[in-house]
């Protein structure tokens, strides 16, 4: 025999249950829902650039080479003897922080907060500040990395004189800084999210909205088999 008040106890968990049923499907529905392969040219054996990704297993980092941008764009300006970039962007608070404030990492999905871009100059020797376990070159067209600097260059606040905004020294002494960019940090759009847009602005085929973690990202880039140029 049924307690009246079991029963309504069971009617109230039967809505929940069903309502957290379609928050998770509709939560992978978003994630893995295919999606149509990015727009740029695939890279040849006469039109190939390399880029380079460094990864820690939380955070990524690109490397791209300085002459993707135009000679007047922002980051030649500030860095106007640079041969390669180190990109990457993250919530302004914990990006800048030593990282290991897990309070100060959570708040950062929650609202969204500001973001800013850290740029290093000469990639490969600035990549030792992330204490990097992955390192993938990866393979785009001439246009494809173009439309990644467009992407890159899209991201940055400028002030009124064309220049980046620069919000405080970087994390490699002497040779990067953080500087302000546009949209916000949140828990659709962290970090590795970010970078991974920024792939597919350059022709490669990832998932971003599923790289939540740079191990997931990481496993998409060795995947898409871009580690050189084609022969």
């Amino acid at each position: 025999m049924r307690v009246p008040g079991e029963t309504a106890e069971r009617g109230r968990l039967r809505p929940v249950s069903g309502t957290l049923v379609v928050l998770l499907f509709g939560l992978l529905t978003y994630l893995y829902i295919p999606i149509p392969p990015p727009r740029a040219p695939q890279p040849t054996r006469d039109d190939c650039v390399l880029l380079h990704m460094w990864s820690n297993g939380f955070h990524s980092d690109l490397g791209v080479p300085a002459e993707i941008f135009p000679p007047n764009a922002p980051l030649r300006r500030l860095f106007p003897n640079a041969s390669s970039f180190l990109i990457g962007w993250g919530d302004e608070a914990f990006y800048r922080s030593d990282g290991v404030n897990l309070w100060l990492g959570l708040n950062a999905l929650i609202p969204p907060r500001p973001s800013v871009m850290h740029v290093a100059y000469n990639a490969a020797a600035s990549s030792i500040y992330l204490g990097p376990n992955d390192d993938a070159p990866i393979a785009v067209s001439l246009e494809g990395a173009k439309q990644l600097a467009a992407y890159v260059d899209a991201a940055l606040v400028l002030d009124d004189k064309g220049n980046v905004v620069v919000v405080a020294p970087g994390k490699v002494i002497g040779r990067s800084d953080f500087l302000r960019t546009r949209g916000s940090f949140h828990l659709f759009n962290v970090c590795n999210q970010w970078l991974a847009r920024a792939l597919r602005a350059a022709g490669v085929d990832v998932n971003a909205r599923a790289a939540w973690l740079a191990g997931g990202l990481i496993e998409q880039v060795h995947r898409a088999d871009r580690a050189a140029c084609p022969a």
